[in-house]
């Protein structure tokens, strides 16, 4: 198992690239991780939200400019 205290000293990027890989292999899984209620009824909330409000959000290209544009 690898501990938090071994990552500390890894480069921005390595840490980055590391969460990307862990995701990509959590989402190809067929099982899913059981999550808290308070984060169910988050994801709640904010779906109701963009649906009360589509305007309000950003579309998946919106988003990228932007996390493009802080590099």
């Amino acid at each position: 198992m690898v501990r938090a205290s071994d990552l500390a000293d890894l480069p921005v990027n390595d840490k980055l690239q590391l969460v990307t890989e862990l995701w990509d292999q959590i989402a190809s899984r067929r099982d899913s991780p059981i999550l808290p209620e308070w984060v169910r009824d988050e994801s709640n909330r904010r779906f109701e939200a963009m649906d009360r409000d589509p305007e309000a959000c950003l579309t998946e290209e919106q988003m990228w400019r932007q996390v493009d544009g802080a590099r």
